[in-house]
C-alpha cells in the first residue's frame, strides 16, 4: 500500500523521484528535474504522477 502526507517527501512518488535523482549521474540530474517541471507545466487538471517518463 502506498503512503502519502502533506510534506515534500511524505509520499512514495516523491521518495521514488528523490531516489532516482540520487542514483543518477550528476550530469543527468538537470534533465530529470527539467522533464518533471515541463510535465507539470503542460499538465491540465489534477496532477496524479509526475515521475520521470510518466505523463500526468
Amino acid at each position: 500500500m502506498g503512503t502519502w502526507d502533506t510534506g515534500p517527501f511524505d509520499d512514495d512518488t516523491a521518495t521514488d523521484f528523490a531516489n532516482t535523482l540520487d542514483a543518477a549521474e550528476p550530469e543527468a540530474r538537470e534533465g530529470l528535474i527539467r522533464g518533471v517541471l515541463v510535465q507539470t507545466i503542460d499538465a491540465t487538471g489534477y496532477l496524479t504522477d509526475c515521475s520521470p517518463g510518466r505523463g500526468p
